[in-house]
Formats: structure tokens, C-alpha cells, sequence
């Protein structure tokens, strides 16, 4: 007997859109201010002092940022700094590009589905977890409030997203692979 209900597949949303007070991973920064440290890092760090204070050097930038925080970090204030990952147009990439990303080929990459929400549209997105950043939980905080609605990675999403980085950052370079025979 063939149950109707049964063979429904289930409706996994990507994302929901909302105002909330806290930060959760999977959220969703658009046009976040980072800082980029001077070319001169290094030179400057040779001949510092602790305390001294960078004067120059240091740019403002806006990067497009998704949360990797855990979720429970962030919620019981086990972490000052959240980490981000950049995210870009998956556009931007080849057509094989975008294909092995979203094969899962390319580990420092991670595609995210399109959003079709009203007001808060955009393309399928190319996470980058080469491009990292951590800021300060209550500059994000602040940002986020002052972006007032925003868009959320859902799970089962949000999770496989977290495993994509989690692979990426366990990775192990053998000096010398097996040779296939």
C-alpha cells in the first residue's frame, strides 16, 4: 500500500530571516568591517614593544562574513573573538570551479545554497576558509543589531557547513604520499 504522506519529501529550508539578539553560527554578515594589518607586519612587530599602539598601517575594510563560532560558545560566553569566513558569489568562479566546490572537492571552499527570501535575495555563495577573520563578540553583536534583520543558515545546513571547515582545518600533509601500485 502506497502511503501519500509518506513519500512526501521533507521541506529543508536554508535559511530563515529574522531579528534576533543573539549570534548564532551560520549567520549571515553582509558588508562586515574588518581590519587588514599593514604588509609591514612583520617589521613593525620586530621592533615593538608591549603596550605600543599601531598608528599606521592598519586598514578598514567590508568583507561579506558568515559565523563558524560555535553556536553554544557564543550562547554561554565561551569566547570573546567569533570567528568568520569570508564568503563571495559563487558567480565568480568557473563553471568547474563551481562544480567541484559544490562536489565538495575543493576543501577551502564550501558552497552555500541561493537565497530567495524576500528583500534579503542572493546567489549561491562560495564560503572560503582560507579567508578567516576573528573579531570581537561584542563589536559583532553591536553589528548585527545594527543590521537589524538578517539572514540565518538552518540546519541541516548550518552543520554541514561547520564539518566542511572542520575537515579543512584537520587536514594532514604527508611529506611523502603512498604511491598508487
Amino acid at each position: 500500500m502506497n502511503n501519500p504522506i509518506m513519500s512526501v519529501e521533507p521541506d529543508f529550508k536554508w535559511y530563515k530571516e529574522g531579528i534576533w539578539s543573539t549570534l548564532m553560527q551560520g549567520d549571515l554578515l553582509p558588508n562586515c568591517f574588518v581590519l587588514v594589518p599593514p604588509a609591514d607586519l612583520a617589521s613593525l612587530f620586530l621592533n615593538a614593544k608591549q603596550g605600543d599602539t599601531l598608528q599606521d598601517g592598519l586598514i578598514i575594510q567590508r568583507a561579506d562574513l558568515i559565523i563558524l563560532s560555535q553556536s553554544c560558545d557564543l550562547e554561554n560566553d565561551k569566547i570573546q573573538q567569533v570567528l568568520l569566513c569570508a564568503y563571495f558569489p559563487a558567480s565568480n568562479q568557473s563553471k568547474d570551479a563551481r562544480d567541484s566546490i559544490r562536489k565538495g572537492q575543493r576543501p577551502a571552499f564550501h558552497m552555500i545554497e541561493r537565497c530567495d527570501i524576500s528583500g534579503y535575495e542572493f546567489e549561491r555563495q562560495i564560503v572560503d576558509f582560507r579567508t578567516i577573520y576573528t573579531l570581537p563578540k561584542d563589536f559583532v553583536i553591536v553589528y548585527a543589531n545594527k543590521l537589524g534583520i538578517r539572514v540565518r543558515l538552518l540546519p541541516p545546513y548550518r552543520e554541514h557547513l561547520s564539518q566542511s571547515f572542520a575537515r579543512y582545518f584537520m587536514r594532514v600533509g604527508l611529506p611523502h604520499p603512498l604511491e598508487g601500485k
